[in-house]
């Protein structure tokens, strides 16, 4: 390639020195001006313009050198701001951490890694073309001293770069890893609230819940649920009363709540249930009544001193 580009040159230089020994040459005339004949013009012609492409080439690849350069210490400005950012909001996490925050800080610090990926592929991609420049034997004899020194200045700009780059690289993995680290904390410490937040709701729910039965007698003293006692064996069992049994089976009771569940609608309206657990009837709608028998709605006035007997209710249907 040498080869081919200095054969011009030396076409020119013997071009230009038999035309500077003719007598009838003009010393302001150009080497062009001077040619004898149009091959001598139109070689002259084409190693200015092959000398005018090199020089505009140069410039170029200087002005691409320079506007890569700009455009670098943009993007490490901006990641160096992101980390910035980064920093403070890890700073006040350490103390509380928050979990809003975390997806924002990862999704950053991804962004911030994928300009620093960008990034390094654009010194990458500056530093070989500074290094072709340096090493390409017909530009650099084509170049002069100022260009040389701009090129040996890109080359350290760009690595001083490249080791900002770096530096924000491995402090995006430390980041990175931070993050990830109080997010698994952060899992951890989630599911046992979640789990202290079931149990507590679990209990809430057992303290809340109540349990109402209402059939009649045989059914209620079949199924274990009161029994008689008191009287004598000479009345044949007369004067016995019903009274809740000592062990129940939940699951033939209706659950209720006791804070939301106040109203109580009986079966049949044209029969009366007498209350057969210790349930004090002075904190419902039917106050009044004797016998603890009840007809109709029965509404819960106060339902926390309602149910402190007892959280199992019972009535029986009479006639």
């Amino acid at each position: 390639m040498t080869t081919l580009r200095l054969i011009p040159l030396v076409a020119l230089t013997a071009i230009v020195a038999c035309e500077q020994a003719t007598p009838n040459a003009s010393p302001t005339d150009t080497g062009i001006a001077l040619a004898r004949t149009a091959a001598a013009k139109d070689s002259l012609i084409r190693v200015k313009d092959s000398l005018l492409a090199d020089k505009s080439r140069q410039l170029s690849e200087q002005s691409q050198l320079l506007g890569d350069a700009a455009a670098s210490a943009r993007m490490a400005a901006q990641i160096e701001k992101t980390l910035s950012d980064v920093r403070l909001a890890r700073t006040k996490g350490e103390a509380l951490p928050v979990e809003g925050s975390m997806p924002s800080t990862a999704a950053q610090l991804e962004m911030a890694d994928r300009k620093v990926k960008t990034l390094i592929a654009r010194l990458n991609a500056s530093q070989a073309r500074v290094r072709r420049m340096q090493t390409d034997s017909v530009t650099r004899a084509s170049m002069d001293s100022v260009t040389l020194v701009r090129l040996a200045d890109y080359e350290r700009s760009i690595t001083e770069l490249r080791g900002t780059v770096e530096r924000q690289q491995a402090e995006i993995v430390a980041l990175t890893t931070r993050v990830d680290s109080m997010r698994r904390e952060n899992v951890v410490l989630v599911a046992r609230n979640d789990t202290m937040v079931m149990r507590n709701n679990a209990l809430l729910a057992r303290e809340d819940s109540a349990y109402i039965v209402i059939a009649t007698e045989k059914e209620l003293i079949d199924r274990g649920i009161v029994r008689k006692e008191g009287g004598t064996k000479l009345l044949f069992g007369a004067g016995k009363s019903l009274v809740p049994g000592r062990t129940f089976d939940p699951t033939v009771f209706r659950v209720v709540s006791k804070q939301r569940d106040t109203a109580i609608e009986f079966p049949r309206p044209d029969k009366q249930y007498q209350l057969v657990s210790r349930h004090n009837l002075q904190f419902t709608n039917q106050a009044a009544i004797r016998d603890a028998k009840v007809k109709g709605p029965l509404t819960i006035t106060n339902p926390e001193m309602f149910w402190a007997a007892s959280k199992y209710l019972i009535f029986v249907e009479r006639d």
